[in-house]
């Protein structure tokens, strides 16, 4: 058994340095960090349009200041608690604990979709309090701008749980462990760096509205 995994790693680490020989650096890790800096620069000017906007709204009393969903913050926790179920399966792939990955992975994901949940109740409680995406007074811009940068940031978190599926498929194939931490890395990053752009989105939209 213990020659048969150690093969299997032998094949998925040659695998690896083939694809990443070449340049230097592996495809999938170049392709995330240009989407994670792509990310900080679309969210960057989120905020910008946000801060302009309140100023030219509350210049012309035409900005609505409303509380944010309690399911925002409570979405935030669950990026928390997701974001450590990754960290604790990066671990157990550094320690070559391979049994240990996929369970820990299945949590990390079961978070994501708490999320997602978080954010569908969230947007669920801006309708019942009469806010829309579409607003009907110039004023209510101020609740598209919270649809808008929670739809785009979700959309983020989907394509996240697509490299976190990936991942948890190659530790089901026993190809992550010590010598090939490529994808378990870059996913944990991401994963990571998701759950820290929401916990300042949620902190921006509180303090800046």
């Amino acid at each position: 058994m213990n020659t048969k995994i150690e093969t299997i790693k032998t094949r998925f680490q040659e695998k690896n340095q083939e694809q990443s020989g070449r340049f230097g650096i592996n495809p999938v890790v170049f392709t995330v960090w240009l989407l994670i800096i792509a990310s900080i620069m679309l969210f960057a000017a989120f905020s910008s349009a946000y801060i302009v906007h309140r100023a030219d709204g509350i210049r012309n009393e035409a900005w609505l200041q409303f509380e944010l969903p309690v399911w925002f913050w409570i979405s935030a926790i669950i990026s928390v608690v997701s974001s450590v179920f990754m960290q604790l399966a990066y671990n157990a792939a550094k320690k070559d604990n391979v049994t240990l990955i996929p369970s820990l992975m299945v949590f990390a994901l079961l978070g994501g979709i708490g999320f997602a949940y978080s954010q569908y109740m969230g947007w669920s409680n801006m309708v019942d309090k009469g806010l829309y995406f579409s607003n009907q007074y110039p004023e209510e811009i101020s609740a598209s701008f919270v649809y808008a940068i929670s739809y785009v940031h979700l959309a983020h978190i989907i394509l996240g749980m697509v490299l976190l599926s990936i991942t948890f498929a190659k530790s089901l194939k026993l190809s992550i462990h010590k010598k090939n931490l490529v994808f378990i890395n870059i996913s944990t990053t991401y994963w990571h760096f998701l759950g820290i752009l929401w916990i300042y989105i949620v902190l921006f939209l509180y303090f800046a509205r």
